[in-house]
């Protein structure tokens, strides 16, 4: 007979380490907002100070615990590891979901270590690209590959990325979904009028803004799009463009558009909360992406109904097979992307088409509401699988019920660290 463990919430912790904000943290916030609205108490691990500040705004906990971080320290990370398993058995999780490379291969195996009853991984990209060299993208398949086997179920943001990492053998096809990214509708904040923001954009009357939205790292490609600005006509409707992002490759574009004098038609923006502004005040989004999982910038430019010129990488080419809804251009192309900027801006007709159906594919297949159900009948199908009586207690009632042999019986709740909404600095 099965012995039953006080009732408490469904506890769920999202690792995601220094990982700056951005499409992840978006889609975090959004994930612990629905399995609130279900009563469970959701965590979320992260030291980047602007995603703590947004995890605090959501109501969400926060774990203040500096366990993972971006770059590869063997010493540092092992460490972090066993940190990171300490607290984990002390804080009683029915759920660990890991986010990003790093986040996932140091966070799936801490779980393990410490017994979490579910651990979900989301890859929201690969470490490597379809043309990174072909040893690099054998190192990292190995490693995802073993992390694998930590987990109980991988998810991949795009049907590309759920059949390549069957392909490179990272897993097997029953351990790996995919569930498409989704956002909410973009939403506008400002009062002031749109040729105010123009004007602040650089752009004069009569001229046609380009948007390009992305974190400033090397994988983003803004480096071509700089180039192809430079390939832009210097006669007839005057171009600008404008990249909103923060990133560690910011000063060295800036030089770039220095050394090919275009810092009159490139504008760095910085970091930028105010996309839904940003989007309505432009006329194209350019996407020069290297690599993506499934792009929150392309998703956005599709929900504002914009015309989009993209890279054609895998997740990029899935979006844009619904229909006629972008340009696509092969990656780390100048030259085609100057080309496809040129052709498109002299076709009004085509531009209003595209945004159109851009909007529509939006509505029909990448709304959040959509993701974050898939994601929700998720955390219910693994629980359930492993404890079908709680989890039927837990939907029912929005409480937890956790059902152990007497002889397997851990520690009770209250001889844990206390449940708080404060942040959890791991005194271990």
């Amino acid at each position: 007979m099965l012995a039953h463990k006080e009732t408490s919430p469904v506890r769920l912790l999202h690792i995601v380490g220094e990982s700056r904000f951005g499409g992840v943290a978006g889609i975090i916030l959004g994930l612990g907002r629905v399995a609130q609205a279900d009563g469970w108490q959701v965590d979320v691990l992260t030291t980047d100070p602007v995603v703590q500040q947004a995890v605090r705004q959501a109501g969400l906990g926060l774990v203040d615990l500096d366990v993972i971080r971006r770059e590869i320290r063997p010493v540092w990370d092992l460490g972090g590891l066993v940190r990171l398993s300490r607290f984990l058995r002390r804080q009683p999780y029915q759920v660990v979901h890991t986010h990003t490379s790093k986040g996932g291969f140091v966070g799936r195996l801490a779980a393990r270590l410490a017994g979490v009853p579910v651990i979900v991984h989301t890859a929201h990209g690969f470490a490597f690209h379809e043309a990174s060299p072909a040893h690099v993208r054998k190192v990292y398949s190995a490693l995802e590959h073993l992390a694998s086997r930590w987990c109980d179920r991988i998810v991949s943001v795009s049907e590309f990325h759920r059949a390549w990492a069957i392909e490179l053998g990272i897993c097997h096809p029953r351990q790996i979904v995919a569930i498409p990214n989704g956002i909410a509708d973009v939403v506008r904040k400002r009062e002031a009028g749109l040729a105010d923001l123009r004007r602040e954009l650089g752009a004069r009357h009569g001229d046609l803004v380009i948007l390009s939205m992305s974190r400033l790292a090397s994988d983003k490609g803004q480096e071509y799009l700089i180039e192809a600005a430079a390939m832009l006509p210097q006669t007839g409707r005057r171009f600008q463009v404008v990249i909103a992002g923060e990133g560690p490759e910011r000063e060295r574009l800036e030089r770039l558009a220095h050394d090919r004098g275009v810092t009159q038609r490139v504008r760095f923006l910085g970091f930028r909360q105010d996309v839904g502004d940003l989007l309505a005040a432009s006329d194209m989004v350019v996407l020069p992406s290297l690599r993506e999982g499934l792009s929150i910038a392309l998703l956005e430019a599709m929900a504002a109904g914009k015309p989009i010129i993209a890279t054609s990488i895998g997740s990029q080419r899935e979006v844009a097979a619904h229909a006629d809804l972008a340009r696509l251009v092969p990656p780390a192309d100048a030259r085609a992307l100057s080309e496809a900027i040129v052709r498109l801006a002299g076709d009004e007709a085509l531009m209003a088409r595209l945004g159109l159906t851009a909007r529509a594919v939006y509505e029909s297949c990448y709304t959040d509401t959509r993701m974050l159900h898939a994601y929700r009948q998720l955390y219910l199908d693994l629980l359930s699988a492993k404890f079908p009586v709680e989890v039927s207690a837990a939907v029912q009632g929005n409480s937890w019920r956790r059902a152990e042999p007497p002889q397997q019986a851990r520690q009770s709740h209250s001889d844990l660290v206390p449940t708080s909404r404060e942040p959890k600095r791991g005194a271990l």
